[in-house]
């Protein structure tokens, strides 16, 4: 495992292909209204179309403006499994969810693929081919098919929300001194990224692949119609700048004078005092909520806007900037900061009342601080995974320090700002809207309306024990909390449950993630075992089985020794080359195994902070959870228009499960 185990999000391969564009309509007056490159091969739309036009040159998918790696420590490339390992595997990661029947006929597909001289190795050799050719053999599919061609909305979706522990201020003051002291600590980490001092992350002390830090920042994707672009790093501008959002209007922010001299947190709070100030007394048009939407409904409306010379210029000052910063305002009718009521801020903003308008969704680093102390980022997935935005909290909030996070400049609530003016100038970036776009943005914000109302979110504190304890007894904690989850699931719906959870490759050269299966026949036999009774020194015996099996996936995971990764390439290669997807790919076991009613990831953080994302399916949950030293915490959704999942009741179980374990391993 990674010092900063994945908190990936898993979006399966078999959602893409079924994935239909909605109709845009307009649904009439908004409440705010009184006072926005592809595959070298072709998306899977095209497939027939390119075997006739594959000398045709391509537009291409991304634009990499990333700066010299100041990490060159040499990594292995991505390996290809062997063949019969990766069906073995397969075969027996299926057990827990077919009959003796569907067991039979899922065997006799994989013999068939398998046979010498069969199907199964001519695309295992042409998939072979291809590592020789590649670093990763996977980089570039993965990043084209798993996300760019995604097409509903990126929040919740594809972005996940992470939560730093509250920083608590008392006023307006407040909040702008600590976001001015996070960003000026961002830049220093930045500074540390691109100087080579940070650091590597290391696995068993070794270094691993640092790639993913080198895109976080001035990242942005671009709406497309049948797949997005994507601009990787910081494009070179005179003067590098941030973007700052409050009351749903967009303000540019230059982070250094004209010599290069970085400005002071002092500074930059001046800055952020001449954005509220200049911010209109009511919140403007929402132009950010077209972020939110569909792609391919996003992209028609993104070619409307630069029609107009000047929504160009402003779009390109987004794409242009390092990130975002969004400063909210208070949520209505929150009397306090909770976990949950930050996770839903920093996840998708609380729909039109409250702060959804007041964000940026294409750009890849979105930096949320709340008016209640409520902090997080939320990022956009293409591109990186949680480790590296962990590790940044991290540093942003102990180098920030308790000093900023109380409000030492006592200024009475509501206190009216104009008069603290200062000669700065924060630039207000402006869009020219006609009554097609305000239709546009109307329809976005009843969607996303829709779409965050449709989000149960509720977060699990335990604070019995943590992951001390659970070492203590000799147990994994990852893997334990793997078998927590299996058990409540049971418990609450007598199956086991298909579930991903992300393993990190970082081991090798520009590796993201594999899938770990933890349902397995070992866990199975272990959550039945309790559930029946079965007493508990053989319930304890079952659980060490299952948690030290879940352990050596999981190790094989991360060593590119895993299972649906290799069925994606093989899966790809026949698309590309002109065969027929393997039939096992279409079986019962297939579709059952990879319909992940569990989307499970580790973020681990000393600090009391989570991962949120939404669940993978719609009648399965999303769980991410940190497990620190006395304590527990995850955060769980599902979606409310599924009547049979309840994030809350799910949170419960899980925690009941946590207490049962602890008196079965004691």
């Amino acid at each position: 495992m990674t010092n900063y185990p994945v908190p990936g999000l898993p979006i399966p391969f078999e959602k893409f292909e079924s994935q239909r564009t909605p109709q845009s309509a307009n649904t009439g007056e908004a409440p705010w209204k009184s006072t926005v490159r592809c595959l070298l091969t072709r998306s899977s739309t095209e497939i027939a179309a390119a075997r006739d036009t594959a000398g045709m040159p391509v537009k291409p998918f991304k634009h990499d403006h990333r700066k010299e790696n100041p990490y060159p420590h040499a990594l292995p490339p991505l390996p290809v499994p062997p063949l019969s390992q990766t069906l073995e595997k397969y075969y027996k990661s299926l057990k827990p969810f077919l009959s003796e029947g569907e067991l039979r006929h899922t065997k006799k597909l994989l013999d068939e693929f398998a046979k010498p001289g069969g199907e199964g190795e001519a695309l295992q050799q042409l998939l072979e081919q291809r590592a020789q050719k590649h670093e990763n053999w996977l980089e570039d599919w993965w990043l084209h098919r798993t996300y760019l061609e995604y097409r509903p909305g990126l929040p919740v979706n594809v972005s996940p929300g992470i939560v730093f522990p509250c920083l608590h201020f008392s006023n307006q003051e407040g909040q702008l001194r600590t976001a001015a002291a996070l960003i000026t600590h961002i830049l220093k980490f930045r500074e540390l990224i691109y100087s080579g001092q940070l650091q590597p992350d290391a696995v068993k002390g070794q270094p691993v692949d640092m790639s993913q830090y080198l895109k976080i920042f001035g990242s942005y994707r671009i709406p497309g119609g049948t797949h997005d672009e994507i601009i990787i790093g910081e494009q070179e501008v005179e003067q590098p700048f941030i973007i700052v959002m409050h009351k749903n209007a967009l303000f540019q922010i230059p982070i250094e004078d004209p010599s290069g001299r970085p400005f002071s947190h002092h500074e930059l709070y001046l800055y952020l005092l001449s954005v509220v100030t200049k911010a209109s007394s009511h919140p403007s048009v929402p132009v950010g909520m077209l972020t939110s939407q569909n792609r391919s409904v996003w992209s028609h409306a993104y070619k409307m806007l630069s029609k107009n010379k000047s929504n160009r210029f402003m779009l390109d000052q987004v794409q242009k900037s390092l990130f975002v910063v969004c400063l909210d305002l208070p949520v209505p009718n929150i009397k306090e900061h909770t976990l949950t009521s930050a996770g839903r801020q920093v996840l998708h903003g609380g729909g039109s009342q409250e702060n959804s308008g007041n964000r940026w969704f294409d750009k890849t680093l979105q930096l949320i601080v709340g008016a209640d102390g409520t902090c997080g980022w939320n990022y956009e997935h293409t591109l990186i995974e949680g480790p590296p935005l962990f590790r940044m909290m991290e540093y942003i909030v102990k180098q920030t320090g308790e000093g900023f996070h109380t409000n030492h400049h006592h200024v009475e609530k509501r206190q009216n700002f104009s008069k603290f003016a200062v000669p700065v100038d924060a630039k207000q970036l402006t869009f020219d809207l006609d009554k097609d776009m305000i239709a546009h943005i109307d329809t976005a914000v009843d969607l996303m309306d829709t779409h965050v109302e449709d989000v149960d979110l509720d977060v699990l504190d335990f604070t019995d024990y943590g992951k001390d304890f659970i070492k203590s007894r000799k147990y994994s904690p990852d893997s334990y909390f793997q078998m927590a989850l299996q058990l409540a699931y049971y418990r609450l719906y007598n199956q086991i449950p298909p579930t991903y959870e992300s393993a990190s490759t970082r081991q090798f050269a520009h590796g993201r993630t594999e899938t770990i299966r933890s349902a397995s026949e070992e866990s199975m036999k272990f959550v039945k075992a309790v559930v029946e009774g079965a007493g508990s020194k053989a319930s304890k015996n079952l659980l060490t089985e299952a948690v030290n099996a879940h352990k050596k996936y999981g190790a094989e995971a991360s060593k590119g020794a895993g299972v649906d990764r290799h069925l994606l390439g093989l899966k790809l290669t026949a698309v590309e080359n002109g065969y027929n997807i393997p039939p096992f790919m279409m079986d019962v076991g297939y579709t059952t195994s990879t319909h992940w009613k569990l989307s499970t990831s580790q973020g681990n953080s000393d600090l009391k902070s989570y991962m949120c994302y939404g669940p993978a399916v719609a009648d399965g949950f999303g769980c991410c959870y940190n497990p620190m030293h006395d304590r527990i915490i995850a955060g769980i959704t599902a979606t409310r228009s599924y009547p049979g999942t309840n994030a809350k009741r799910f949170m419960e179980t899980v925690g009941d499960t946590f207490l049962d374990m602890k008196r079965l391993i004691e």
